[in-house]
């Protein structure tokens, strides 16, 4: 699944002219497509891609494709890679320029909020041409939370997943049913049961959401998920910012960092998948990553979202203004060809926003069970990939792994939030109150 070697090195070898001493602004130039992304989010070939040791990273194969469909017109691909998406907002704000951006959610709501995107031409959205290998392709499912957003003309999705916990069934609480059940709960922070076992993310809108997750968390409950308005009320509730639920909140976040073993930004998988600790609030991605290698030490841990309400998350491909339309809708396209879709999904071990006969062949060969497998259960992600497709075969622990953590079943689906983008008064206030707790 993700590789990772360390930010500084990767940064260097692959994208040699981000690394100098220059604090000039990049601009682009002529036919140029200027992409920014994050470190090791795209397939870069070798013998760690899926298909082929000898392919090469998927824009260098886009850049060779795209000059001979246009050879009046050639570009070169200058792919850069960044650290997160405050450090993308940062280089934008200092006059760095981009054809293509490929931000998280609440950063391309921003950025559409302060007019620094384009939207995609309507023509782009068209299933029915020939090469729209995106319209194609994008699942029902996540183009829904795109129009929800606000943004499913200005986004092309990419990746997309929830936030829960990784954690180790065995070591929490008096048996693996009270593991479970400790751990389907935001109160996992502060139960004794984790105490000095348990890391978070150290970052002010993860933690806020986790913080929201423990105020609300009964209420939540309480609600009828049958209810014509039950998703508006979850979003209402996970995205409070108030300055009186931020209080009660820091409160909760408060007493929450008294129980961690600590916080992480990266360095929670290994101590998690090496069995050093028993558990930690990942994104999806990075669970399935950490349940794969611990596999390795023979540790089997599961992936547990909580009952009330969580963090549904997705990065997108967006254009700037001034954009070179033309090859910025071909790359998303070029990377949105099914074959495509599943070397970045192999190479991440994130899961695309894309769906398709491909990607469902390719969740079944990797999740599916085998014939005599006694334990195996249907899991049926039609919400996902559509009726036309079968439910999943699996053996039952996948239920509560890897691909519960991929794709999270449907009733699970319908407690999922998106978190909006913090104004300049949400965010200083939130950076206080994190900045006085960590």
């Amino acid at each position: 699944m993700k590789r990772k070697i360390t930010f500084t090195l990767a940064f260097c070898m692959l994208f040699a002219t981000a690394c100098t001493n220059s604090n000039s602004p990049s601009k682009k130039g002529d036919n140029v497509l200027r992409i920014a992304s994050w470190d090791e989010y795209i397939d870069m070939g070798g013998e760690d891609s899926y298909y082929s040791a000898d392919s090469k990273p998927i824009y260098e194969e886009f850049e060779a494709w795209y000059n001979e469909q246009h050879p009046d017109s050639p570009i070169t691909v200058e792919y850069v890679a960044l650290q997160d998406n405050e450090t993308m907002y940062n280089k934008i704000k200092m006059g760095d320029e981009y054809d293509l951006l490929c931000p998280s959610e609440y950063m391309a709501m921003k950025l559409k909020a302060e007019d620094k995107l384009i939207p995609f031409d309507a023509e782009f959205f068209n299933p029915e041409i020939e090469g729209n290998y995106y319209a194609q392709n994008v699942s029902a499912y996540t183009q829904s939370i795109f129009e929800m957003t606000g943004l499913s003309e200005y986004i092309a999705g990419y990746m997309w997943g929830t936030t829960g916990f990784v954690y180790n069934p065995e070591n929490i609480g008096n048996s693996v049913e009270e593991a479970r059940e400790i751990m389907s709960s935001w109160h996992c922070l502060t139960n004794k049961a984790c105490q000095r076992k348990i890391t978070a993310k150290d970052n002010v809108r993860d933690s806020y959401f986790m913080g929201l997750g423990m105020y609300y968390e009964q209420e939540l409950l309480n609600l009828d998920p049958n209810a014509e308005n039950y998703a508006a009320t979850l979003s209402q509730k996970m995205n409070d910012t108030s300055v009186e639920t931020m209080s009660e909140v820091k409160s909760l976040l408060e007493k929450a960092r008294r129980n961690l073993y600590g916080l992480e930004t990266d360095e929670g998988k290994t101590d998690v998948a090496a069995g050093r600790l028993d558990a930690s609030y990942q994104w999806s991605g990075d669970g399935v990553y950490i349940l794969d290698m611990a596999e390795e030490n023979d540790l089997f841990l599961e992936y547990s979202i909580p009952k009330s309400a969580s963090n549904l998350w997705f990065d997108g491909w967006v254009m700037m203004k001034d954009a070179n339309k033309q090859a910025a809708t071909a790359f998303v396209n070029y990377i949105s060809r099914p074959e495509n879709i599943v070397r970045n999904m192999y190479y991440i071990g994130y899961t695309s926003c894309l769906a398709g006969e491909e990607v469902y062949q390719y969740i079944a060969d990797t999740y599916g069970a085998e014939e005599d497998d006694e334990t195996a259960v249907e899991y049926d992600l039609s919400y996902f990939f559509g009726d036309a497709f079968e439910p999943f075969i699996v053996p039952e622990e996948q239920t509560r792994r890897q691909l519960f953590a991929q794709y999270p079943d449907a009733v699970t689906k319908n407690r999922l939030v998106v978190m909006n983008y913090f104004n300049k008064e949400e965010n200083e206030r939130a950076n206080r109150m994190w900045n006085n707790i960590k």
